[in-house]
């Protein structure tokens, strides 16, 4: 190794278009998702890690403006590309998990399995459950009924000129959010496709084009900005704000100037290889998608042995949720990664590309 070639760490080398802060993020935020959902499993609550999602959502528009900015893909490639890397392994989880509710009734007790819902749950159909809630049958997979539909509207964005697309972009998604009050938000369709949480997206994606138009602030600011996300964070948790009030400004802006932050201290210099995060980081769309069953099943396990005391059920349920992550990731997302990287072949975008945004 020349000298100075590598002052970060001696682990593993910066592949060429790799943001390192990206999927930092991604871990952090499905890490977050996961102890949010294992603090509620054991009677306590840290709502705040819910906003995984919303930092996610930012980086997904993000991710999809620094793919696509170099070399346009026609939007039949684009969809394709995202279609490759979401839907076999959430089409994956979702059967073997509605496999196991009908082999083992009361497996998943609130999982009601009916052809209807794992129709509009594979094809990311807006649906209510019995329940009311807006989600497919991995609950988790709401998240990504957005994602769909965002990538949809991306591709047609893909048609106008590089100039415009951003601003078309954003224009298509402020209009949807405009027109919410005048429709019926009772249907699921309306209520997912008119939600603000959509303006995240097109955050995400102007921030991609600062990014690739080198006009990000120094990295001084971009600590300033991660701090501030951060600090505001931790300020609407501490106040206990009801953020289903105005989510996209509770946690869409703080998510936004994390994001915002730390791609800028990443323009402007160099981000060690911090392994924990590194690992975390590539297996958190499994991590995101699994971890919901891996608690359920750790739940009943120790309510079945009588070891159900709070303080181990949410340990138990964080190492149960990283454990299945990390599986799912080596024994299904990453071979199905290479199956499908063979198609793709040289006309794969490098970096972030294979980087999917739950």
């Amino acid at each position: 190794m020349p000298a100075g070639a590598d002052t970060q760490t001696q682990a593993a080398p910066q592949a060429p278009g790799e943001i390192r802060s990206i999927q930092y993020l991604r871990g952090l935020a499905a890490f977050g998702v996961l102890v949010f959902h294992a603090a509620e499993r054991a009677g306590g609550h840290f709502g705040v890690g819910a906003a995984g999602v919303d930092v996610f959502f930012v980086i997904s528009g993000f991710i999809m403006w620094v793919v696509t900015c170099r070399k346009t893909p026609t939007p039949g490639d684009f969809l394709l590309r995202r279609v490759q890397r979401i839907v076999p392994l959430y089409w994956a989880v979702t059967l073997v998990a509605v496999a196991a509710a009908l082999a083992i009734p009361g497996s998943f007790p609130n999982m009601q399995v009916t052809l209807d819902a794992l129709l509009k749950s594979l094809f990311f159909v807006p649906y209510r459950d019995p329940h009311g809630l807006i989600a497919p049958l991995i609950v988790p997979g709401w998240t990504l009924n957005y994602e769909m539909f965002f990538y949809l509207l991306f591709a047609v964005g893909l048609l106008a000129p590089a100039k415009l697309r951003a601003w078309l972009v954003s224009a298509a998604l402020i209009a949807l959010v405009a027109v919410r009050p005048l429709l019926d938000g009772d249907n699921p369709l309306i209520a997912t496709y008119t939600d603000p949480i959509l303006l995240e997206f097109g955050a995400g994606v102007w921030l991609g084009k600062l990014w690739s138009e080198r006009k990000l602030p120094s990295a001084r600011t971009g600590w300033a900005l991660a701090t501030l996300g951060l600090a505001g964070f931790a300020a609407v948790s501490l106040a206990s704000v009801d953020v289903s009030t105005a989510r996209v400004l509770w946690w869409g802006v703080p998510a936004l100037l994390l994001v915002a932050g730390a791609v800028s201290v990443e323009r402007h210099g160099t981000v060690p290889d911090l392994w924990p995060l590194r690992v975390i980081g590539d297996a958190s769309y499994s991590l995101y998608l699994v971890h919901g069953l891996a608690i359920s099943a750790t739940v009943r396990v120790l309510a079945a042995v009588g070891l159900d005391a709070p303080g181990l059920v949410f340990a138990a349920s964080i190492a149960a949720g990283v454990a299945a992550g990390l599986l799912a990731f080596h024994l299904a997302e990453r071979p199905m990664m290479k199956l499908f990287r063979t198609g793709l072949g040289a006309h794969r975008p490098s970096g972030v590309a294979a980087a999917p945004a739950p």
